[in-house]
């Protein structure tokens, strides 16, 4: 029974070690090169070591995958069926995070795939893209959203919009009076014009009466 159930099973074979290990190697050269490119173009304050590790460790782990499968449709099976046991729960809140991922797994595929020239002029078109997007006027978010908070232990009036240059969206989220009998205010604050968290710090502290001032840039995202 097992016999007839086997009959006419094609095997893949495997590749030989010489087209192995260049496959492994070219999938490490494009991976690297697309992790270079994301340092390069990286416009955050604290840039991340371990996903630049993963751009590259993933391309490998792929291309080894792909070349595993080839044209057997049992060996796929299995390999889905083994990785759905990782449950990957990671919240990732840049979706330019998430492309550079993607290309780094697609050189793997390309690679395990022997398509050699796909994987090469597609890694370079894309690290051209992304450098040209890099200094374009989309480059940054004209949005900046602040988080304010103040405390003053007698109430005062005051607008914060009197005392901010430029002109500010503003949004009292919170407004509550302590147990010791001073009160504490936390606004939004949104501005479409650059502006640092020192100079509204610096014009803030104009307000007198205050106990605490707190000025937090909060970043905006896109969660996917």
């Amino acid at each position: 029974m097992l016999e007839s159930f086997l009959e006419g099973v094609n095997y893949y074979d495997f590749p030989s070690l010489e087209v192995a290990i260049f496959s492994l190697l070219l999938a490490f050269t494009l991976s690297s090169a697309i992790a270079l490119t994301y340092h390069f173009t990286f416009q955050g304050l604290h840039f991340p070591n371990y996903f630049f590790q993963a751009i590259v460790l993933s391309s490998i782990v792929t291309s080894m995958i792909i070349m595993s499968v080839g044209n057997n449709l049992a060996v796929g099976f299995g390999i889905i069926g083994a990785v759905a046991i990782i449950r990957f729960r990671t919240l990732v809140s840049d979706p330019r995070n998430i492309i550079f991922m993607f290309a780094g797994i697609s050189v793997g595929i390309t690679t395990g795939v022997y398509g050699y020239a796909v994987s090469i002029g597609g890694t370079l078109l894309f690290c051209v893209a992304a450098i040209m997007l890099r200094f374009s006027k989309y480059a940054k978010s004209e949005i900046n959203l602040f988080e304010i908070v103040i405390s003053y232990s007698k109430p005062i009036e005051f607008s914060l919009q009197e005392y901010l240059t430029p002109r500010f969206e503003i949004n009292i989220t919170s407004q509550r009076k302590l147990s010791d009998g001073s009160f504490k205010n936390e606004y939004l604050l949104l501005a479409k014009t650059q502006v640092s968290e020192e100079a509204i710090f610096k014009q803030l502290t104009l307000i007198e009466g205050l106990n605490e001032l707190k000025v937090v840039r909060k970043k905006i995202n896109t969660q996917l």
